[in-house]
């Protein structure tokens, strides 16, 4: 594989599980706590997809 299909997939299995999170977690935890629940879900989400990505530096890498 390469690396834009790990990319894909390391999104991908972030998205299914945020969404797993969520389906076990939304019928235990207070109404109140339902919003700011997904909201956290989408902001790892969100961030997943930023850090796979972003482009690489070509020194990034390496050990100087």
């Amino acid at each position: 594989m390469d690396t834009a299909a790990y990319k894909w997939l390391n999104f991908l299995l972030t998205l299914i599980a945020a969404i797993a999170i969520y389906y076990f977690l939304h019928d235990s935890i207070p109404a109140q706590f339902q919003i700011p629940l997904m909201i956290g879900l989408v902001i790892i989400v969100v961030v997943s997809l930023i850090v796979a990505f972003r482009r690489e530096t070509p020194g990034s890498g390496k050990d100087e």
